[in-house]
């Protein structure tokens, strides 16, 4: 089975980012068990903001088995990651 990840990099020094981890908590209800949700401070994961480039928070990145499928940055309404996310699992096997 594919493993589909949700990596939301956010810092607490802005506002959004409370905002879209609360829009991340509401959709982890959704798609439990069939989307794993990492939430990453900027503090925290230095590396990773590193290699996927993150320059603006929030941002968040939708994977397949460790590809990259859909990326969005700056605070992101519920409907655009609902579609995302279901587009991204009906495609990813």
């Amino acid at each position: 089975m594919a493993m589909l990840v949700l990596k939301n990099f956010c810092s607490s020094s802005f506002e959004e980012c409370q905002v879209q981890i609360q829009i991340i908590k509401d959709l982890e209800g959704r798609y439990m068990g069939r989307v794993v949700f990492e939430n990453l401070n900027s503090k925290e994961n230095e590396g990773l903001i590193e290699k996927y480039r993150i320059r603006n928070y929030p941002t968040m990145i939708i994977e397949c088995n460790g590809v990259e499928k859909e990326r969005f940055v700056g605070l992101t309404q519920e409907l655009f990651l609902k579609r995302a996310l279901d587009k991204v699992l009906s495609e990813c096997k």
